[in-house]
């Protein structure tokens, strides 16, 4: 996906923190995770920010209208205050 390209390699170390609950990845590389990564799109409102279900690797997104509002909501959530409020980092 071209936007996780464009981050830094700190949000996209967020991002798989969001996604996973990995802080890092094994070894290995991704063939080391337990499960491949899945997106869904999500039956939310797209005002809504992106869910994940870490125990399943699954990032889901509500239907956002726009490719910038997907970046925006990426932004938000791959934020490290935001992104890792529910581990410790």
């Amino acid at each position: 996906m071209q936007i996780v390209e464009e981050m830094s390699a700190e949000q996209r170390k967020v991002l798989l923190f969001f996604w996973t609950s990995m802080k890092y990845l094994p070894v290995e590389g991704f063939h080391g995770l337990a499960s491949r990564l899945y997106i869904y799109r999500s039956s939310e409102r797209y005002e809504r920010l992106p869910s994940s279900h870490t125990c399943f690797y699954r990032l889901c997104f509500p239907p956002y209208p726009t490719k910038a509002m997907l970046q925006e909501r990426l932004r938000i959530i791959t934020q490290e205050h935001f992104g890792s409020s529910f581990g410790t980092w």
